[in-house]
């Protein structure tokens, strides 16, 4: 009796042991409900972001519900809105999961500070056939080759158009690829005679200026060299861009995105009430569409086309008029590996793609597609928003010369409007009004340049 005692009291520790270096060793995967007596053992997934209400908002109350042995804690750096040293950040709190700028994304891939994606992927099957091809290139591209992190949601464009209003003027309806000058070439077959109230526009878009940039962001343009701080806004293609968008204001095409006084922002959009031919746009206009149809009195629908683009004139299958603004990543040495790969897996699958999507979705914040290709929303075809392969060079760019002044683009901005306002009203040469640009940029870049050699 003693020896059969003693040796059930031996295995009961010896179980015990073995769960216990099991638990120690394990990287973090998801206990199931029915795993005995670690049923009540719940992993703990840390991420990094600037503010954990808005984090649990958009992505963890979410991931709760569907991996509820999970636990996870927020770290944020005190009294910030933005983390600028990812890396000093990830040194100091270990996080497991990571949400990067592409700036960020890009260096810390460079420097081998994160994990390996595609490892993790062949180990689950992972189904990457319906993710967004252009963009796993581009992650690949800014990764130096390898795929270290992944966007749920992504800022794309396409060119939606009034086919019926085509069809009436008799133009050509655009095509895949169509690059700025040639919408603007199109825009310029519609009429612009009649009352602001009630005639026809060729393209619903801003004025010069916010054109210009526009235009700039599609062909991946930078107004000044982030490493040497030289203005290039006097560059050929920024005179183009300058140009084609102070033709178009002087032509009387663009509704510059009027108001109408007692009508709601439906009512006050020519595109979304049939009287303006084109629009870029994201998927959020479609949103405005089905809005328009289920509350504004008498709304008339029309025929709507999309089509893949503006293009970057350099390549036609590409375009930099996108925003992704959290790439998901894991940190080398995270402890929870796992974890945080479920959750990458969760925010870029089919499930969370295909409720988002949803008819009437509460979803208020829908505005682009997300990197998991969804065929239509509320039947509107979405292959368009797919087409062209994202670029984000240049937005890359954007975001080193912000973090060096934020004063930079506003300052563009304002030169920018001043000068082509007066290109517009013939007061100024497009020459002149370039060299002006230039001029002005060079300033601010070289007054920063003293500033930082000023502190050395």
């Amino acid at each position: 009796m003693k020896h059969n005692l003693l040796q059930k009291v031996m295995l009961t520790s010896l179980s015990v042991m073995l769960i216990g270096t099991s638990a120690g060793l394990g990287t973090g995967k998801q206990v199931s409900a029915n795993s005995g007596s670690q049923a009540h053992t719940k992993d703990t997934l840390k991420v990094l972001y600037w503010n954990a209400d808005d984090f649990n908002r958009t992505y963890g109350n979410l991931f709760s519900k569907k991996y509820p042995d999970t636990d996870i804690q927020v770290v944020a750096p005190a009294g910030s809105s933005a983390i600028t040293d990812y890396n000093a950040a990830i040194q100091k709190y270990s996080p497991d999961l990571v949400m990067l700028p592409p700036y960020h994304y890009k260096q810390l891939s460079k420097d081998k500070k994160l994990v390996d994606l595609e490892t993790l992927i062949k180990r689950d099957s992972y189904d990457t056939t319906t993710l967004n091809p252009g963009l796993l290139d581009e992650l690949k591209k800014q990764g130096g080759g390898k795929l270290y992190g992944l966007s749920p949601k992504v800022e794309s464009y396409a060119l939606l158009y009034n086919a019926d209003l085509f069809k009436k003027h008799n133009v050509k309806a655009p095509s895949d690829g169509m690059t700025w000058e040639e919408i603007l070439k199109l825009a310029k077959k519609f009429p612009t005679k009649g009352d602001k109230n009630t005639r026809i526009w060729g393209l619903s878009a801003s004025g010069s200026s916010n054109l210009v940039m526009d235009i700039a962001k599609t062909e991946g343009l930078t107004y000044m060299d982030p490493n040497t701080l030289t203005a290039t806004a006097n560059t050929t293609a920024w005179k183009n861009a300058y140009r084609i968008a102070s033709e178009a204001t002087k032509s009387g095409v663009l509704d510059e995105r009027i108001t109408l006084s007692g009508k709601s922002h439906l009512e006050s959009s020519p595109f979304i009430m049939g009287r303006s031919a084109m629009i870029v746009a994201s998927i959020s206009q479609l949103q405005s569409l089905q809005k328009a149809k289920n509350n504004v009195k008498n709304y008339k629908p029309f025929t709507l086309g999309i089509a893949a683009g503006p293009a970057d004139s350099k390549d036609r299958k590409s375009t930099g008029n996108v925003l992704i603004s959290e790439i998901f990543a894991i940190p080398a040495g995270a402890s929870n590996v796992d974890a945080a790969w479920n959750l990458i897996k969760y925010f870029n699958g089919d499930d969370f793609a295909n409720e988002y999507y949803k008819p009437n979705t509460s979803n208020n914040s829908i505005g682009a597609p997300l990197s998991r290709m969804i065929k239509e929303y509320s039947g509107y075809k979405l292959d368009a928003f797919y087409k062209l392969k994202p670029n984000l060079d240049s937005a890359i760019a954007s975001y080193v010369l912000m973090n060096k002044s934020a004063n930079f683009e506003l300052n563009f901005r304002s030169v920018l409007f001043k000068v082509l306002t007066q290109v517009v009203n013939g007061r100024k040469t497009l020459e002149k009004a370039t060299a002006a640009i230039q001029l002005s940029t060079q300033a601010d870049a070289d007054k920063l340049a003293k500033a930082l050699k000023a502190k050395k």
